[in-house]
């Protein structure tokens, strides 16, 4: 491991190097000690830049693991949703916080599992959608008595589509089929359900702009059980430019590509090309009783792709990788006390918005 300057004494391990993990890094070792790990030392290496130290590392390898853990207050997972588990038993077994990107529902229930057992504090799913979302709408719901729906729509989209799909890859492959392919939590009449994704289609405007929005999964994380006899209805849908829907649909379900992700993520990969000019579009709605009448609360973001210490950065690593690193903050500075599983929702809006990191949301 190539060692550099050290520049606080709270110690962090982030592992996965990627486009999330990249920044991520970059906010947090300004403030504290992070250690960037990945697969690819070289990858691990340009990300740590000149904030972090740095080393290769293969979660497979549970010694390895721990060694590279050991002395560590906090991990950080900005890797795939599948190396989740061996990362949170290592920091559990370590007494170490937690912390990881995850959309992936499953996952997200083994993170809950060991949990149960931590003596320090374990925050999955920390992005955007799951992550800031569910703390904004938690928010806005404690505004009524009582809410009765809360919509949820966000998309991570091109600034100028060019293509059929009109769609760039900003982010995983891998998490973006699972969003479109797998079962969606909603609430519907105060049930707790799942429906199907790609339908509920529906078309809405923001910022002038007309977009479609459809289920998808993973979006509410924890929300669905925690409003579950507090609000009627709930559910998250992914926003995208008009006809985009259709297609995915073709590919995944016409031509049941959602059967072969492999064969579906290779051609995702091969044919539609990556952005760094994206835009993150977040609307909120949340519907209840305040003062005896109804009303209708709405948040609304648009965060486009820019600058930080002159590097540009994508629309979705902004977001993400904020949303992360404010977590992360106010667990170490002790504003987020409680130990084992915590959900997004129940950390505090304020204190989060307020946090150095959190002012994009704002």
């Amino acid at each position: 491991m190539m060692t550099r300057k050290k520049l606080a004494s709270r110690k962090i391990a982030l592992i996965g190097a990627g486009k999330i993990g990249k920044l991520a890094a970059l906010l947090l070792g300004k403030k504290y000690d992070v250690t960037v790990y990945d697969i690819n030392e070289d990858r691990a290496r340009e990300t740590a830049s000149a904030v972090c130290e740095y080393g290769q590392l293969d979660v497979n390898h549970a010694e390895n693991l721990r060694a590279a853990l050991d002395g560590k207050e906090f991990v950080i997972s900005c890797c795939p949703y599948f190396c989740n588990e061996k990362i949170a038993l290592a920091a559990r077994d370590l007494g170490l916080g937690y912390s990881d990107l995850s959309e992936d529902i499953g996952s997200g229930m083994i993170i809950e599992q060991i949990a149960s057992s931590a003596t320090t504090s374990f925050v999955p799913h920390c992005g955007l959608a799951p992550g800031f979302t569910q703390i904004i709408a938690n928010h806005m719901v404690q505004l009524y008595d009582p809410a009765t729906s809360v919509a949820i729509r966000v998309g991570a989209i091109p600034e100028n589509p060019t293509n059929a799909l009109k769609y760039n890859l900003t982010w995983s492959t891998d998490g973006l089929i699972n969003e479109y392919g797998n079962p969606c939590e909603v609430l519907l009449n105060g049930q707790l359900r799942q429906v199907q994704p790609l339908e509920g289609y529906e078309r809405l405007i923001i910022g002038d702009v007309e977009y479609e929005a459809f289920n998808t999964s993973g979006g509410l994380g924890t929300l669905a059980r925690s409003l579950t006899g507090k609000v009627k209805d709930l559910s998250y849908k992914t926003l995208r430019y008009l006809g985009h829907r259709d297609l995915m649909k073709f590919l995944m379900v016409d031509l049941q590509l959602n059967e072969y992700r492999g064969i579906l993520k290779q051609i995702l990969e091969s044919a539609v090309p990556t952005t760094h000019q994206d835009r993150v579009v977040i609307l909120i709605s949340v519907v209840g009783k305040a003062g005896g009448s109804l009303s209708e609360n709405t948040y609304t973001k648009i965060i486009p792709h820019g600058e930080i210490d002159g590097l540009h950065w994508t629309a979705i690593q902004i977001a993400t990788a904020s949303s992360l690193a404010s977590v992360v903050d106010l667990c170490l500075q002790g504003k987020i006390s409680k130990k084992g599983f915590i959900r997004q929702e129940e950390i505090d809006f304020k204190a989060f918005s307020e946090s150095q990191y959190g002012s994009v949301f704002r």
